[in-house]
């Protein structure tokens, strides 16, 4: 069993990924659901439902109020929704390539450093798309 965790460790990256994914995707379900319950009840009781219910349904997820810190509750500002991810990932480039130099892990310090690039590149990405996001705001 050690050989099995020391050989595919890796791969409990992705199936955090996979997990945190799923795990949203349900929680976005049960959102959807509870507000087609809500609107179901103001049909029975032979109520018209606010005009705000219906507007939330047809939002997408991003620009829900309580996600960001301004006044309009629309998106948040351009950098902020992915501040958190470029640090995760440029510190997750830089564990790897420390590990990597000071041979933690005995001969495996090739992959340390491919891990280290591609966690490295994923952080750049982030940035450049916090960088040059674009769309129809009212900043």
């Amino acid at each position: 069993m050690a050989d099995l965790f020391r050989n595919y460790w890796w791969l409990l990256f992705p199936l955090f990924w996979f997990i945190s994914a799923g795990w949203g995707s349900l929680m976005r379900y049960k959102r959807t659901q509870a507000k087609i319950d809500l609107l179901k009840t103001y049909a029975a009781s032979g109520k018209e439902p606010p005009a705000e219910l219906l507007a939330n349904l047809d939002k997408p997820d991003y620009a829900r109020p309580e996600w960001s810190d301004d006044d309009k509750g629309g998106r948040p500002r351009r950098g902020r929704g992915h501040a958190f991810l470029i640090v995760l990932f440029a510190g997750l480039a830089g564990v790897f390539a420390y590990t990597g130099y000071a041979g933690w892990m005995g001969e495996s310090q090739s992959e340390f450093y491919f891990i280290a690039l591609i966690m490295g590149v994923m952080s750049l990405a982030f940035l450049a798309s916090s960088m040059f996001r674009g769309g129809n705001r009212d900043d």
